[in-house]
């Protein structure tokens, strides 16, 4: 059922936030305490949980020594003592749908979950199966509004999602989508199933997709092709990790598409931001960022002087991909600075 009196009459607010990456960092750290402002007001806040909390030793096989020793691949975990952190930052739900999740096999991501699980925030894309991996979960706001979350490892490559553990219907791992950066009518197919199923019992989707080429700041051809995919197959709003690095935002048929989210925060300082999206019912009324800077494995709002720069920067980005990527449904995001954030 679709609530489509309560889509009329709500406004609400969705902050989002882009990869937590903790390796490295201290748990007691206050993390987030910085943006805490912002999440915790928000309606629904969340972000891309790249790091898996655990103390596993059992790493994954699918990584090798060479390509780790190489650092084509990466194999990462966090102190699970961070959970108390995220949950007190107030993020209500996280995607999981990414490349680290199963970096310390089933025995890190179920420690993880049950820690998420304890601080009361959902998750979506990684599971004991498939099912559990791809199923949708719903986060209410304004007490009536259903908003559905999924969340996929979404490279282009059948090769790039192996080594990151695809879950299975007998076997544990991530939600993937193995499209080999083709989107043709079956694949178009898979789309407006993943999103019918997640508007059955929701008002609003959300996707989550991990995807992209890290430290570009441009979105690649197959980012483009699956988020605006997405949108024509009903989602109302895309969400993008993996590149750590902001890239740009879109208006694609009146709906936002974020092709990276850059970094919420990592032991590595550098500039970030969050986003805290104002919709009326499923329709966006505004976009507002919130210039940010990692330091020492923290997240805080940037210098008020800085602020109108970093938020012409990423308008500048957002022109970039709608420029490269032209499009009779697409404008860029239109960001607005907001007043009086701390």
């Amino acid at each position: 059922m679709i609530f489509s009196l309560v889509l009329a009459a709500q406004s609400w607010t969705l902050v989002v936030g882009g990869d937590i990456m903790l390796n490295g960092v201290k748990p007691g750290v206050k993390v987030f305490t910085g943006i805490s402002s912002w999440t915790k007001a928000a309606d629904i806040a969340t972000a891309n949980l790249e790091i898996p909390l655990t103390n596993a030793r059992a790493s994954t096989p699918n990584k090798s020594a060479a390509e780790v020793k190489a650092k084509s691949q990466f194999i990462l975990k966090a102190d699970p003592g961070h959970a108390r952190a995220i949950g007190a930052a107030g993020l209500d739900l996280v995607g999981l749908g990414n490349n680290h999740a199963m970096d310390y096999r089933f025995a890190g991501l179920n420690q993880m979950t049950g820690l998420l699980d304890g601080q009361g925030i959902q998750w979506c894309g990684a599971g004991k199966d498939l099912a559990e991996a791809a199923r949708t979960q719903v986060v209410t706001a304004q007490k009536s509004m259903k908003v559905a979350f999924v969340s996929f490892l979404a490279f282009k490559t059948s090769g790039g999602l192996g080594k990151c553990t695809p879950a299975t219907e007998v076997s544990p791992g991530v939600a993937t989508l193995p499209f080999n950066g083709k989107l043709l009518a079956s694949q178009r197919k898979r789309l407006k199933a993943i999103v019918a199923q997640a508007r059955s019992t929701a008002d609003f989707v959300v996707v989550w997709l991990h995807w992209g080429t890290e430290r570009k700041t441009v979105p690649d051809p197959w980012q483009v092709t699956l988020g605006r995919g997405f949108i024509e197959a009903g989602a109302d709003c895309v969400l993008g990790a993996h590149p750590h690095v902001l890239q740009g935002a879109e208006l694609y048929a009146g709906k936002p598409i974020f092709y990276s989210l850059g970094n919420l925060v990592s032991p590595i300082g550098s500039s970030t931001g969050i986003f805290r999206l104002t919709f009326n019912g499923r329709k966006l009324s505004k976009a507002e960022m919130l210039p940010c800077v990692i330091s020492g494995g923290t997240v805080k709002a940037g210098a008020l002087a800085a602020r109108a720069k970093s938020v012409a920067a990423f308008e500048s980005l957002c022109r970039k991909a709608t420029t490269k990527y032209r499009h009779p449904k697409s404008i860029p995001l239109d960001i607005s600075e907001p007043n009086g954030a701390r």
